[in-house]
């Protein structure tokens, strides 16, 4: 073989191995993105829950006002 063909060889074989690990790690960093923001969702998802546990403590004093006032609801 040809010293050039040798070299030219090499080379792409080196490029490939370091494509692949690129990719190796981008995946990588990637579904740990991922999984960082499926607990940031869970998280949000909580407080959002409490948030509307408490506007319907809030909606149901209201009420309450309303009623021992005479107020009737819209």
């Amino acid at each position: 073989m040809n010293e050039q063909v040798i070299t030219t060889i090499i080379s792409t074989a080196g490029a490939v191995l370091v494509g692949l690990g690129g990719m190796w790690i981008s995946t990588h960093q990637l579904g740990m993105r991922m999984d960082d923001l499926g607990a940031r969702m869970l998280r949000l998802e909580g407080r959002f829950d409490l948030l509307m546990e408490k506007f319907y403590e809030l909606d149901n004093r209201v009420s309450r006002i309303e009623d021992k006032l005479g107020i009737s609801p819209k």
